[in-house]
């Protein structure tokens, strides 16, 4: 899609001193990721992270958001969530796949109801806990013995002008209040949509790369439930986990030869691709 160097680890922004203002436009920090804050030139809010600053350009809504362009070019992605896949429009010669997702926050999780009652504080992540979250884990494994997970790039997070009626938002204010106290600096607006855009991560999901390898019955479940399993174990060695990790959350990439990409350990090379319900639960081992 796009390749860009890396300049530094930490989720802080490298811009000059003239940015560095707390009201208005300008560098914000919320739950310790920094973010160029900007209006749009629809009235909504663009928060830039370190990874979106390069395509300031391509991430105004007006290249990718606009009713003539995002209702033609989206195509919904698999899930439970309002999420689509949609190039922005080129500029200066460069496009970007976005992965657009709508925030549930503040909205009931519809998980099966034995595991609401095991997770019963379990909530929708914020868009701005959400990437702070990414962004800790994409560090996590950095320089360490422990795997490192691979996940999207978080660009920004915007929130178009509109302000919706209460009952289109599905949201609840006892769990908004909530989210507001625990974070009172990422303050939640009830009424307006939070779309989050990342980087699309080119490959299949788990369930899509077996099916392209031609694997069937008791041998496909058996690879998936093992992939998840090593997933999941490869979080709980960062001191992370995820109430809905399963196949389709991981995305494999299938070489020229026809092979599985893997990992030194002989284990497939994967990238976690969603993050809702992710959450750090105790201090890495």
């Amino acid at each position: 899609m796009y390749n860009v160097p890396q300049l530094f680890l930490s989720p802080r922004l490298n811009l000059p001193p003239r940015y560095r203002r707390t009201r208005g436009p300008g560098v914000i920090s919320l739950i310790g990721v920094d973010y160029l804050r900007l209006k749009t030139g629809d009235g909504g809010d663009l928060y830039l992270t370190r990874f979106g600053l390069p395509f300031r350009e391509q991430l105004a809504p007006e290249n990718w958001y606009a009713p003539d362009w995002f209702a033609v070019r989206r195509a919904r992605l698999p899930g439970t969530s309002a999420i689509y896949k949609v190039p922005t429009r080129p500029v200066r010669g460069v496009s970007l796949n976005l992965v657009a997702r709508f925030s549930r926050v503040g909205q009931e999780i519809p998980l099966d109801t034995l595991t609401l009652n095991e997770n019963i504080h379990a909530e929708f992540n914020s868009p701005f806990e959400e990437f702070a979250l990414v962004m800790e884990l994409r560090a996590a494994g950095l320089g360490a013995s422990r795997a490192r997970i691979l996940t999207k790039r978080p660009l920004a997070i915007y929130m178009p002008p509109e302000q919706l009626q209460h009952w289109q938002t599905g949201r609840l204010e006892s769990k908004m209040a909530a989210k507001r106290a625990r974070h009172p600096e990422a303050e939640l607006d009830l009424l307006r949509q939070y779309i989050l855009l990342y980087g699309w991560i080119e490959g299949l999901n788990a369930v899509q790369a077996i099916q392209a390898l031609g694997v069937t019955d008791r041998l496909a479940e058996t690879f998936l439930a093992e992939t998840t399993l090593h997933a999941i174990h490869d979080l709980e060695q960062l001191g992370f986990r995820m109430l809905d990790i399963k196949p389709e959350h991981l995305v494999l990439r299938i070489r020229p030869d026809g092979s599985l990409l893997r990992r030194r350990t002989g284990n497939p090379s994967y990238a976690l691709v969603d993050y809702e319900l992710l959450e750090r639960f105790r201090e890495p081992d």
